[in-house]
């Protein structure tokens, strides 16, 4: 029986999201890189645990598999409510928080979907181009409606730090990338920098974003 936790991550994907919360939780945890878009055998591992192929991916102490980012941050809260990832039961904050989080997993992922390889969906082409160009297009208009829900900061729900602003912090990196975050989401921008700022944090995600290109 392991006696950790084992992400299963890409630099520069949400897997960041739980890599974060992992470290405010304080349990012992690896990480196991992989490129998910390439044949490998790290890759086939992947396939195994998750035959989505996706990250993040958690193997919990038992060998249990979690996916889904949400349903992780969910658990490790349920885990380690010391990590202060979720406004506790009975929170005046918890019923938007539960609103957000599946905002972005359920309304903005999908536009990653769609926009990463469009060429999935249309043949490569005109088509295909205008297809992500629209979907960048919608997923800036969700942004500004996640950034219309945020407080005066310095987090998401103002003096109270939960896993949205992990998220934001890792989504800031993604396309329409930094510089449409700082001019069209300031305060969105502003989380994500706080996030990155912390010593928990700061080390994490240089590694994982430094030199990796944005998200579609």
């Amino acid at each position: 029986m392991r006696e950790t936790y084992t992400l299963l991550g890409t630099r520069g994907c949400g897997s960041t999201i739980v890599a974060a919360a992992l470290e405010l939780t304080g349990f012992p945890w690896g990480y196991e890189e992989v490129d998910y878009q390439l044949d490998s055998p790290e890759r086939d591992r992947l396939l195994e645990l998750n035959p989505l192929g996706q990250v993040p991916t958690l193997i919990l102490p038992n060998g249990e598999v979690m996916t889904e980012s949400a349903a992780i941050i969910l658990l490790l809260h349920d885990r380690a409510p010391h990590a202060e990832l979720v406004p506790h039961t009975g929170s005046a904050l918890l019923p938007a928080f539960l609103r957000w989080l599946l905002f972005i997993n359920a309304e903005i992922y999908p536009t990653f979907t769609y926009a990463d390889h469009p060429e999935r969906w249309l043949p490569k082409g005109p088509e295909s181009e205008r297809l992500a160009a629209e979907v960048l297009r919608y997923r800036q208009r969700l942004l500004l409606q996640l950034a219309s829900a945020c407080d005066g900061g310095p987090w998401f729900f103002g003096k109270s730090f939960s896993a949205l602003d992990l998220y934001v912090a890792v989504m800031s990196h993604w396309r329409p990338g930094p510089l449409w975050f700082q001019q069209h989401c300031p305060k969105l921008y502003a989380i994500a920098r706080k996030v990155e700022q912390r010593s928990e944090f700061n080390a994490l995600f240089q590694a994982h974003f430094d030199d990796v290109a944005p998200l579609a």
